[in-house]
């Protein structure tokens, strides 16, 4: 029973743990669901790649709502690519659907 409750504890605690990593890449906010599934952030470029369920719509709305205005907004083989300048850095976030789910990549570069 204490191993079941330990091994819960635990498993709460990795995913706050990881929730927090993910809110702090380069100062990108990310939505409540995000699944991460890639991170590459040792050295510029950077890219953090997460699944939603938030529909692209909304996952727009939230970016231009948390970062502003893009710089530019490409639509390129079906994705919706937002670019946007943060803290001095180039931000490029794609978003594209998978089955029930979007994905969502966000690149940073000097």
């Amino acid at each position: 029973m204490r191993l079941v409750i330990l091994l819960s504890m635990a498993l709460a605690l990795s995913s706050v743990s990881q929730r927090a990593d993910a809110e702090s890449f380069y100062q990108i906010p990310v939505p409540a669901d995000a699944r991460e599934f890639a991170r590459l952030d040792k050295k510029l470029p950077a890219v953090l790649s997460f699944y939603t369920h938030q529909t692209e719509s909304e996952l727009r709305d939230f970016y231009l709502q948390q970062l502003g205005d893009p710089s530019d907004e490409q639509m390129q083989y079906g994705r919706i690519q937002l670019y946007f300048v943060v803290n001095g850095k180039q931000a490029r976030v794609i978003i594209s659907s998978r089955e029930e789910w979007r994905q969502v990549d966000i690149m940073i570069q000097n």
